[in-house]
């Protein structure tokens, strides 16, 4: 009997220890992509009617109405995407031009008859124009909404705020003055006086504004981290200046918006 009480005492219980949890890695990245658009402004303020006061008179216009913008962006939940994105706007360079319409002064290279080349006060006809041109530049806050995604294809809504730079730049009343070298003998030729006189009276203005957008289109996944996009979008700068020309006058008119067709790419960084 003692012996067994004994035995009885040195007994210990089983220790139970709970499993621990499985390890879940955490995605630093999800959530976030990149993108990028380019796009083609089919509705905009720099539309011209090219005019003419004469068989020599002509109208130059290298408007470029291609945008793009880059950024980057977040899925808050399977229906709202944020973006912030920074972008070219569409630019306007155009001129009226008259040719030997203006006089240019200047000098040249005459031999006195005693050896000596002496600079005499001349003129000559140059052509005479008026220049202008418009350039902008934007950076959005944007977000979106997906409406769901039917047979492949999710349509989404959306609209941003932000600032755009917008500059131009307007000279009446330049003229060409072009200079011709002298002769073998070292005489002739025409040389231009003053030429920073030749740039008509000009004046320039770059200022930030506020911005918004507005925008609807239809996004498709290529890929598991690849999306193709097709958006239209209505851009404004309602505070903007440009120049614009009205019937042969180059006049600075107050509010720029684009009407714009984009195509877009999405990189899903997950």
């Amino acid at each position: 009997m003692p012996l067994a009480t004994l035995h009885a005492a040195d007994y210990n219980p089983p220790i139970y220890v709970d499993q621990a949890p499985d390890y879940v890695p955490v995605e630093v990245g999800s959530g976030w992509y990149l993108r990028g658009d380019i796009g083609y402004a089919f509705s905009h303020p720099f539309k011209h009617e090219e005019t003419s006061s004469g068989p020599l008179d002509s109208f130059t216009d290298e408007s470029s109405l291609f945008t793009g913008s880059i950024g980057m962006g977040y899925h808050v939940n399977d229906y709202l995407r944020v973006e912030l994105n920074g972008g070219i706007l569409p630019t306007d360079k155009f001129g009226e031009h008259a040719k030997l319409a203006a006089t240019c002064d200047g000098h040249t290279l005459e031999a006195d008859g005693f050896g000596n080349i002496n600079s005499v006060p001349v003129s000559q006809a140059c052509d005479l124009s008026d220049n202008a041109s418009n350039k902008g530049y934007s950076i959005m806050a944007n977000g979106y909404v997906d409406l769901g995604t039917y047979v492949g294809l999710t349509p989404y809504i959306g609209g941003g705020i932000g600032l755009a730079y917008n500059k131009y730049f307007r000279s009446i009343g330049a003229r060409d003055c072009v200079e011709t070298p002298t002769n073998s003998g070292g005489t002739g030729g025409f040389f231009c006086d003053d030429p920073a006189g030749y740039e008509g009276q000009t004046d320039s203005e770059g200022k930030f504004n506020l911005a918004y957008s507005i925008g609807a289109g239809l996004s498709y996944q290529v890929t598991k981290n690849v999306s193709v996009d097709l958006g239209y979008e209505y851009f404004s700068v309602p505070s903007a200046k440009y120049v614009a020309f009205d019937g042969g006058a180059f006049n600075i008119r107050k509010g720029i918006d684009y009407q714009t067709v984009k195509l877009g790419l999405r990189y899903d960084l997950w």
